[in-house]
């Protein structure tokens, strides 16, 4: 994949015709940290100009990571300063403006065709989903054996 893309990019300096980037489940056999690894650079390289870049993904830390590139966007905007600190944070190439993201949760007939999008009008992040409730379950129950086992 990122061979194909480097050599999308690299015809791409001699034509002006924009790309359409679409991945599907970029973090298939990947450990939580490689996914943000691979999706700071899919970010950085199929995004410039007028590219765009969908990806279709299950992977809540996908989904949290992004949150992290667009609030990173929004708080760098706000002066100098803070532009400063947070790109030692977070480099500014991997920054996603959140006038320029769309994120849906597709399942079933909830909403319109059974499509709602993810992002929060007023924060503009991606808002809570059911992608990473099982955490929150595997939590409960391992505070309700924490319990059991101290007696509770």
């Amino acid at each position: 994949m990122m061979l194909i893309i480097n050599n999308a990019i690299k015809r791409r300096s001699k034509q002006v015709v924009p790309y359409s980037f679409i991945i599907e489940e970029p973090e298939l056999n990947l450990y939580p940290t490689a996914q943000q690894g691979l999706l700071n650079w899919l970010v950085e390289k199929c995004t410039k100009g007028e590219n765009d870049l969908t990806i279709t993904t299950h992977s809540p830390y996908i989904l949290s990571h992004l949150n992290l590139l667009l609030y990173a966007y929004q708080v760098g905007n706000k002066d100098e300063e803070k532009r400063a600190k947070v790109k030692a944070i977070i480099p500014e190439e991997y920054w996603i403006n959140p006038d320029e993201f769309a994120a849906y949760y597709v399942n079933g007939p909830e909403g319109e065709n059974g499509v709602r999008s993810l992002v929060d009008a007023e924060t503009k992040l991606i808002s809570r989903n059911g992608l990473d409730t099982i955490s929150g379950i595997q939590a409960d129950q391992f505070d309700q054996l924490l319990d059991i086992n101290s007696g509770f």
